[in-house]
């Protein structure tokens, strides 16, 4: 299983939620974040507000997700986001105590 944590403009949330769904994910978890990206300049105290998708998805899936969320969030323009991928060792539905890919 793979942890897909995008961060990406506010306003192409709800397209990127989409495009993860349409690859049959059935869940996120959403979060509104501020940041501020390697290159842009350190003013202390000022970010950028952007919004963070999270998902947790089996591993062939993985690259077609990905595609989708860059075709949505991809503006051209710097401060477009961020995605990064990590591997989840285990998870638990905590009511039907289902482990593994099955709680996901």
């Amino acid at each position: 299983m793979k942890k897909i944590e995008a961060i990406v403009r506010t306003g192409l949330r709800e397209k990127v939620v989409n495009a993860i769904k349409k690859n049959g994910v059935g869940g996120v978890t959403l979060h509104q974040v501020q940041g501020q990206g390697a290159q842009d300049p350190p003013l202390v105290g000022q970010y950028f507000s952007k919004d963070m998708i999270i998902c947790v998805v089996d591993d062939p899936k993985l690259d077609d997700i990905l595609d989708s969320i860059a075709n949505v969030a991809c503006t051209g323009t710097k401060g477009d986001g961020k995605v990064f991928v990590t591997t989840v060792d285990d998870a638990l539905d905590i009511c039907t105590r289902k482990r593994g890919t099955t709680s996901i």
